[in-house]
This record gives structure tokens, sequence and C-alpha cells, in this order.
């Protein structure tokens, strides 16, 4: 039992707000329960009504002498509050908030859903909304909604939940899906989330034994961490979670001291955090459809070889494409499984892979072959998964095909997807056929692949969660004495990355010149100045590279000194720091952002003149191990060069990835202390790494 036992299955409902206005939304919730055949107890409330269709009509919740499960309320906003003391009095245990008018409507607004919230804590009152349309649970006829959830046509039953902060968008999901023959579990709308929210939602989901895979729609969340954790109890259970996110161009507002936060946007925490916990995300609501489709047979590739097969070429090249783009590659078929094909495919046909099984080869008279062609394809030990091209096959060679591969399917663990542009009202028989074997037919040969790519990522994210031990993760205790809302000073913030594992330049620290000699270093060297006021030097004057000679160094210590005075005549300058340059090597960046729904993410991308112009980014939310940050390199566009482009020896690849998984590390251990760290630049090398340059800025007292 969940926590949300009886909001999803009410034994009784009242629903305040009832009239002969078909249009309010208390009538509507009533005439869909009963519409739908609800077998609890419905109590309609209105001081107005003696009855209401058929039943009795209360003047008050605490005029009904039963024990209510489930009240809906559909009342005007100020009259919400009064409805939900009664609530209290009655002792309820879920009210679900149809009205609007509350944070969404401005400062009257935000009270009324401060107070709505107090009344419902004490209380112990769960609430799902305000201004939203309710939930449905289909198996039990539970219709506490109005609007477009209790409309035709009825959605069938299945083993697909939907969250949605959206309920007009999020029923546009369900209804896409339910043309395509997908059968739902629960719908449940969240509106305003001022208590349950959907995170919680999809946690409970996950302990309901009818629902297998969980559909969510987000505009936004307060805890990245929660969801991050429930995605990752989703993936361990084996029920794909499947998350639209909307709004994916707002930046979000964070302090942007370091590039690190400048570089990313809210977005790409939440696509790192989807990596992270196995979430696949969705953008179209073919998406939904298509991915929902071929999770629903539990059937994922052990690789990413994929045969394709069918009677269009131009299927096959389209998916192709597609499918490299995604991760798939076309596999090379072995000598027997080419043999076995020459037996039962034309000879004007092809037995390589993409294998052309000729036009009309679809019949009913062909059948045997068919299954024998696609039998020795699916045995081959290079194709983790194979995708039938019927592409425009009318309605008897579909059917016939339909009838070879569902019984086929039932016979193999790996994934079989067909490709169909067919007419639906065509190939309707076949499409039953299909669906009662779980064969995914997916619209275009695109979609095929990316359904099975989809298959793919999540068989490797479950493996990923395997090996994923967070108590092992945890950095030494470092940074002790960190001072609040400060940013370190260059040579602070070097030892610090000294301290957990990451290389720093050698430096020497002098107050002006006539301290150093250059015959003690290696040149060339850098000059910067050393200030936490200053957390730019470059912008400030305060930096000269390439010192070559002992002449040059004393005069740049005198002008970086200079220059940091006249830019910040207030700004405590504690020297100029002296450091041997780095040759060679490729520049990277590399920092850490502790944002306040997300909490620390690191993030590595191209450095040097690239870093501002080409954003070439990726992040993980820490803390991560060394996988995962070979993962995050493998994102960037200038992974190449890492490899050694044009003859140019390969660069430490490993020496990167142990020093972002020891960052990440950092970073939680110490995410009460520290706000944003910055690296730049990384300089790879051939063997090894080093940290030319570091800013560290601790959290402020009223941020921790």
């Amino acid at each position: 039992m969940h926590q949300f036992q009886y909001l999803f299955e009410p034994r009784s409902i009242a629903v305040v707000g009832v009239s002969d206005d078909m249009a309010r939304p208390g009538s509507q919730a009533v005439r869909a329960l009963l519409a739908n055949g609800y077998g609890g107890r419905i109590f309609p409330v209105n001081p107005k009504y003696q009855g209401f269709e058929g039943l009795r009509c209360y003047a008050s919740i605490a005029d009904i002498e039963e024990a209510i499960d489930l009240v809906v309320i559909g009342v005007p906003a100020a009259g919400v509050l009064p409805v939900l003391e009664a609530c209290a009095q009655k002792k309820v245990g879920y009210a679900v908030i149809l009205s609007g008018g509350f944070r969404e409507s401005g400062p009257e607004g935000i009270e009324r859903e401060r107070r709505m919230l107090e009344i419902a804590r004490a209380a112990n009152i769960r609430l799902l909304g305000p201004n939203c349309l309710g939930l449905v649970n289909v198996h039990s006829n539970v219709y506490a909604g109005f609007g477009s959830i209790t409309r035709e046509p009825k959605l069938a039953q299945g083993s697909v939940s939907l969250v949605t902060q959206s309920g007009g968008f999020g029923y546009s999901i369900a209804l896409a899906c339910a043309e395509a023959g997908i059968g739902f579990r629960h719908v449940v709308a969240t509106g305003n989330e001022s208590d349950i929210d959907t995170v919680q939602l999809i946690d409970a989901l996950l302990q309901d034994p009818g629902t297998q895979c969980i559909v969510a729609y987000i505009e936004g969340t307060s805890d990245g961490r929660a969801l991050l954790q429930v995605g990752r109890r989703a993936l361990a259970a084996g029920k794909p979670l499947l998350l639209w996110k909307g709004g994916v161009t707002e930046q979000g507002a964070r302090a942007a001291e370091s590039h690190t936060a400048s570089m990313t946007g809210r977005y790409d925490f939440y696509r790192a955090l989807f990596k992270q916990a196995g979430i696949v995300e969705i953008q179209e609501l073919h998406e939904a459809v298509d991915y929902l489709l071929a999770f629903s047979a539990g059937k994922y590739p052990l690789g990413n070889g994929v045969a394709v097969m069918g009677v269009s070429g131009g299927s096959a090249i389209v998916f192709a494409d597609a499918g490299e783009r995604s991760g798939l590659a076309l596999c090379e078929l072995t000598p027997a499984t080419q043999e076995a094909l020459a037996q039962v495919v034309p000879h004007i046909g092809a037995i390589h892979n993409p294998i052309d099984l000729t036009a009309g080869y679809f019949s009913r008279s062909n059948q045997e072959k068919l299954e024998r062609a696609v039998r020795a394809t699916l045995a081959d030990p290079n194709a983790h998964s194979v995708c039938i091209n019927l592409a425009t096959t009318g309605q008897a060679g579909s059917l016939a095909a339909a009838e070879v591969l569902s019984r086929i399917a039932r016979d193999t663990q790996k994934p079989l997807v067909v490709f169909s542009s067919a007419p639906v009202s065509q190939i309707a028989d076949a499409l039953r056929v299909f669906g009662e074997a779980r064969v995914p037919v997916l619209r275009s040969p695109s979609r095929a692949a990316r359904a099975l790519a989809a298959l793919l990522a999540y068989r490797q994210a479950r493996e990923r969660l395997a090996r994923h031990d967070e108590t092992s993760m945890q950095a030494p205790a470092a940074a002790a004495g960190l001072r609040p809302g400060t940013s370190l000073s260059e040579t602070e913030s070097k030892a610090l990355l000294a301290s957990i594992g990451i290389p720093v330049t050698r430096d020497v620290i002098v107050k002006g010149p006539g301290e150093i000699a250059l015959s003690s270093m290696k040149a060339p060297v850098v000059v910067k100045v050393v200030s936490a006021d200053i957390p730019h030097k470059t912008e400030a004057g305060g930096v000269r590279l390439g010192i070559a000679t002992h002449e040059a160094l004393e005069l740049a210590i005198v002008q970086v000194l200079d220059n940091a005075r006249t830019y910040a005549p207030q700004a405590r300058i504690d020297g100029v720091l002296v450091s041997e340059m780095v040759r060679g090597g490729f520049e990277l960046i590399a920092g850490m952002v502790n944002d306040d729904v997300f909490g620390p993410v690191v993030m590595v991308g191209a450095g040097g003149i690239h870093a501002e112009i080409l954003k070439d980014t990726a992040c993980r939310l820490a803390p991560f191990d060394e996988i995962t940050a070979r993962e995050m390199l493998d994102e960037l566009h200038c992974r190449p060069i890492l490899d050694g482009a044009r003859g140019s020896a390969p660069l430490d690849v490993a020496a990167i990835a142990k020093a972002l998984a020891a960052l990440s590390r950092f970073a939680w251990a110490h995410r009460a202390q520290l706000q944003e760290v910055d690296v730049n630049p990384l300089f790879a090398l051939p063997d090894g790494i080093v940290a030319a340059d570091a800013l560290v800025v601790t959290r402020k007292p009223t941020q921790a």
C-alpha cells in the first residue's frame, strides 16, 4: 500500500460545487463518476439543491454522515477555504482542488494558497492542485475531475500511468497514445502542486502493481535531487519513466561569477539528470506513443547492432541515417546468416544488411520463407535488434506479415519493430495482431530507429545503475575553515584543487619586483595579480603571458599591480603570482555550480577561445564515478582532439575523467560550503593534466 492509495482508489467521494450548469467543474465530476460506473459512494454538495442527478445533495460536508476518502472541490476560489475547514472537521484524507484563483492569480491568490496549505497541513489533508483538472483511475472508474479528462473518448484500461502539470496538454499526450491502442491505469493532473507534486506521485505509482510504465509532463521541479532519486527507483523497478520537460529555453537565475554558471542553462541540468537516472526524455507527442509501444514488449537490445529487412530500399536508408545519429549501427551479418537468407530471398534481392526481400515478398503464400528469413536474422549474434520495413504494404500483405512476425516475437528476447506507412484503416487487422503480440508498429523508419535506440539507452542506464554506489563517492574531509560568501584567491583555490588530487601549475607568489629571479623557474612564465576581490583578472589587466626574460618579468609585475589598483581601488591585493606556463596539450574548462534546485552540478567543456563561442560542454549532477566522467567527455564535439587529431599524440583521457570524478565527490561532500568552482584552463596533456587557474566561491550564509 502506498501513501496515496485512497486518493487513487477512494471508497467514497464528495463533490462540492454541483449545479444544473453543465459547465461547472463539480457538475462535470459527478456526471463523469456516474457515467463511467464508479462503484463507491458519491455525495454531491450544494446547499441550494435537495438532489442532483438522482442522488441526495448535501448542504455541506458536515452533513454527510458517512466517512469520506476524497473531496473534489469545484467552487470559486473564495469559497475553497471554508470547504477545506469543513474537510478538516470531517477528517477527510484527500482533497482535489479544481478551482483556479490561487498563486497563479497574484498577491491575493498567493495568500489564499498559503492559508489553504496551513489548514490542510494542520489536519493532515493531502491536496491535489489547486488549478488542476483532477484525476482518473481508469480501472476503478474514478473520474474525480472535469474538462477533457472526463469527456469521450474514454481511455482504455492498460498499464501506463500519466502525471502532468498541465492538464490540457497532458491529456493531449493521453489521447495520442490512446489512438495508437495504448491503455491507461491512472491519469493525474497536478496543477499548482501546492502539496502533492509530480515526483511524489511517480514514487507512489512505482509501488502500484498495475502501473508498468509512467509518462510525465513537467514544467519544472523545486527539488531536482528528488527527481533524480525517483528516476533511479523507477529504473531499479524496471518501470520506464518517460518525461517531457516544458520550458526548455529557461536559463535559470543563478550567480554567474564563473564560466561554469554562465555556460550552462537549467535545461542542461535536466538533461544531465535524465541521463543519470535513466529517464527517457520525450519532446513530441509521437515519441510518447512510439516509446510506449516499444517498451511494452519489455525487450532490450544487448548492443547497438541492428538488422533491417523489407521491401523498401529508401526506408532502409532513412532508418540507417536516423539510427546512426541515435547510436545504432547496421551490423555485419555472419556468413552463416547470409547463407541461410540466400535460401529464402529472391536472387534479385540482397542478403547483406540491409536485407532486400524484394517487392511482393509479404504475402500469405510466402509466409514460410518470411519466417525462415526473420528467424535467421534474429539468430545472428551481431544483430541485437531487427526492424521490418513493411512500408506501404497493403491489407493482405500486412496481415500475412503480422501473423508470422507475431509468432516469431513470442519466441525471441530481441526487440523486433515494424515500420508501416499504410493507412491505419487499411491495415487495422494487422495492427490488431501486432498489438496482441506487442510488436511495435511505427509510422516512419526514423521513428522506428529512435524507438530501438531508446530501448538500448534504457538497458545501458540499468547497467549504470547497477554500478552506482553513492557511499563510495565521498571525498576526504578537505576545505575546512572556508569563509562563507567569499571568492578564494587563485593560490587558495589551486591549493584546494591540489588537496583533492587535481594537479596544478608550479607557482610562486611575490609582493613586487625584485623578489624572484626568472632563473629559478622554467620560462616562459605567466604573471597574474592575486586578489580574492578580482575574480576575473584578465578584465582588470591583471595577467601577462609568455614572459621569457628577467626584465620582462620585473616590468610585468609592476604593470599587473598598477592595472589592478586602477581597476579596483578598494580591492585587497595579496601580491603577484608567477607561474610556469603549460606548453602543448589542449585547453579544457571544468567547474561546478551549486544550483538551488539540483545541488552541485559539474561541467566540462572545450576551453580557450572555444569556451564562450562554441559552448561545447557536458554536465552531470555530483557525485559520479570515472565511467560517468568519460561519458561526459564522449559528448563533447572536441572529443576527437583528445584522441589525437591530425597525428597529434593522444591526450590523457583517464586523467581528465579522474579529475572530474574527484571534483564531483569534493563538491558533493562540501555542498553546504561551496557555491562555484571554476578551473580554467585545465590543460589536457599526453601524460596527465594540470590546472593553470582556478576560482572557488563559497556559499553565502543564506544559501547554506
